[in-house]
């Protein structure tokens, strides 16, 4: 509000001094050419007559109140002086010139325009002296100060009262906002702000606060969802490893074969857990930033076969069969993470297809995308699973996730490697049909 009246004050009044300015020119112009056309009036009039035969009233007839005609000889002497204000009688030194010159002079504290001009004819031989009075020039500029000064005042005042009244309309929602805000701060993410107000922009803004808080609320249930499951994968191992070593310290000791089942299972149970550490670190890293030290121009298409025949070696009996369009489709990636994204779905392909063990890689290359398929014909997903299937912990069988090995969080993994690389992952499937898992990435040149 302040900042809106101050600044339409200040231009309100340089807009008024600038009219003020122009105004004074055009008038002290026009002022200087009524003085002008006087003494040419006043010429012809003395043109016409000598001095012996000039009557007073002629002139002053032409002379407008308040100005004063005097006219000097050629030694400077005073000849006569013609005043229409008697109140106040001017005096005007001698100046002889050889042309006309008009000059701002003061005179009893009242200014004047004095025009000095030579005048020879047959009947004077002198020097005339008009001072013509700006008394009509000063009043005008003073009443336009005053107006100027009024309707600043009167500007000022009003335009703080409508500052005022706006403002307040448009920082009310945003008080309000401020308000729910607080309240939400209060009770919880689970309010959202249900407000409607007059403008665009306010309305933006709480539209966007309840995105913002519908986010935060899904990633902090995702975050408490995440702590609750790994605490529960966590405390599993954990309290199996105890129940082992509780057996050894009572009867191990002296069984052999107590003692070797136990650490056996505890040894496997470590290595659960340290797997699950390492899945939940490599979670846990911030892979947007990916080193290009580290990324090569490989052919997947060779990377691809390497690895389904390093499978074939563990899985002799799966089939595994590759099809590509091209013979050869390079991809600017870092060796290790594709190897890494291959793997976790390969094993993901062989874990749900226990029955028909056949597990198909299709390549190809299209608009400037390079496409991988992975299709086993397993189980497949439930529709109401696929949207949850790259989730942290989640399982689709969880009756049967822990005989199937795995944490539950290799395709949570992947799919943050894979959109690292600025490339994306979908699976289709249907149940106890096929599941194919797309990934694309960009092709670089």
């Amino acid at each position: 509000m302040l900042l809106t009246t101050t600044i339409s004050f200040v231009v309100f009044m340089l807009f008024s001094c600038l009219i003020i300015f122009l105004i004074s020119v055009y008038q002290k112009e026009h002022e200087e050419k009524s003085a002008y056309k006087n003494l040419s009036d006043i010429s012809v009039i003395l043109e016409s007559r000598n001095i012996a035969e000039l009557k007073v009233v002629d002139i002053v007839k032409a002379l407008p109140k308040e100005d004063t005609l005097i006219y000097f000889n050629r030694q400077g002497d005073e000849i006569f002086k013609i005043s229409g204000d008697a109140l106040n009688p001017v005096d005007v030194k001698f100046n002889p010139t050889t042309k006309s010159v008009i000059r701002d002079e003061m005179y009893h504290d009242k200014s004047y325009v004095t025009i000095y001009t030579p005048f020879r004819n047959a009947n004077f031989n002198g020097y005339l002296v008009l001072v013509h009075s700006l008394s009509n020039y000063n009043n005008i500029i003073e009443f336009l100060i005053v107006i100027s000064t009024f309707s600043s005042l009167m500007g000022l005042l009003l335009t703080a009262l409508l500052s005022y009244i706006f403002s307040g309309q448009i920082t009310k929602p945003i008080r309000m906002i401020a308000l729910k805000m607080q309240q939400i701060k209060r009770d919880g993410f689970q309010k959202k702000l249900q407000l409607e107000t007059q403008y665009n922009e306010t309305n933006d803004l709480i539209h966007t606060f309840n995105s913002m808080m519908s986010q935060l609320e899904h990633s902090f249930d995702q975050q408490k969802q995440f702590v609750e499951d790994a605490s529960h994968e966590l405390r599993t191992p954990l309290q199996i490893i105890n129940g082992h070593l509780n057996l050894i310290k009572r009867w191990g000791k002296h069984n052999p074969d107590i003692l070797e089942e136990s650490l056996s299972i505890s040894i496997e149970e470590m290595n659960r857990i340290s797997k699950l550490v390492e899945e939940l670190l490599i979670l846990s890293k911030d892979l947007s930033y990916v080193d290009q030290s580290n990324i090569e121009a490989i052919d997947i298409n060779g990377e691809i076969k390497s690895r389904m025949n390093a499978f074939s070696q563990l899985k002799p009996d799966y089939n595994f069969e590759f099809h590509s369009v091209l013979d050869k489709i390079e991809l600017n990636i870092n060796r290790y993470h594709f190897e890494q994204i291959l793997t976790i779905f390969l094993d993901n392909a062989i874990k749900y297809d226990q029955t028909n063990k056949h597990i198909t890689i299709r390549t190809s290359k299209k608009s400037k995308m390079i496409q991988i398929e992975i299709i086993d014909n397993g189980e497949g997903i439930p529709k109401n699973d696929l949207n949850n299937i790259f989730d942290r912990f989640y399982r689709v069988d969880k009756s049967r996730a822990r005989t199937k090995g795995g944490n539950g969080l290799g395709l949570s993994i992947a799919k943050k490697v894979i959109e690292s690389y600025s490339g994306n992952v979908r699976i289709e499937s249907e149940v106890d049909v096929f599941t194919k898992v797309i990934i694309q990435f960009p092709s670089r040149p």
